[in-house]
């Protein structure tokens, strides 16, 4: 019996050695500090529903951001950003009507560009999820109104020395929602066959120059 327990515990102790050890957080090799968004390795896009039919997704082609960098603590992070709004890009402008979309879209209906050039976004609180998924707080600024909008976010990866740029270099996914009615933003009423609904995707990288 003492002996199928001493057998028991070492085949235990085997497996649990050959598992990854989930639960402990990977070292982030890269430097602390404020890392500011590489524009050549970043994309923003944005979903909303098109009478439940397809998410029309669409994007902004001109935005900066930073992050301060905590590798430590990844709850002491920070971020902010700030999107040009007049960059709103649909790729396919000439519908049906052969209106510009992108030029409505640049107009008082929607994001009125000339009153009001970009949106701001900045985080008010990190809360650490897992190892290397965050629930980021932050306030949107966006046709004068500021409220609360939220992202849930991935540290893909970290540089100390990022190959070519040989700068430090942190990697991020993230994604959240906002109600666009709460802004003043676009047609009044979900019943006009546009969801009120709008989904934010980020893809960015974040470099360290000094």
């Amino acid at each position: 019996m003492l002996r199928r327990n001493i057998l028991g515990t070492l085949g235990a102790v085997a497996v649990a050695s050959a598992m990854p050890a989930r639960a402990q957080a990977p070292a982030l090799d890269a430097p602390a500090g404020r890392y500011d968004l590489d524009v050549t390795h970043a994309s923003l896009l944005w979903r909303i529903s098109h009478f439940g039919l397809s998410n029309y997704t669409a994007r902004f082609t001109r935005f900066d951001a930073h992050v301060d960098f905590d590798p430590a603590d990844l709850s002491k992070c920070s971020a902010a950003a700030s999107i040009d709004l007049a960059s709103v890009e649909t790729d396919y402008p000439a519908g049906l009507n052969k209106r510009d979309w992108n030029a409505d879209l640049r107009g008082s209906k929607f994001f009125n560009v000339e009153k009001f050039a970009r949106a701001n976004w900045r985080s008010t609180g990190v809360k650490l999820l897992e190892p290397r998924r965050l629930r980021i707080a932050g306030e949107l600024s966006l046709l004068g109104v500021t409220a609360p909008v939220s992202l849930e976010a991935t540290l893909n990866g970290v540089f100390r020395s990022r190959p070519v740029t040989r700068l430090p270099t942190i990697g991020f996914s993230a994604r959240g929602t906002f109600d666009r009615r709460g802004f003043g933003l676009g047609f009044p009423s979900p019943e006009e066959g546009i969801g009120a609904s709008v989904e934010i995707i980020i893809e960015a990288e974040f470099m360290r120059r000094a």
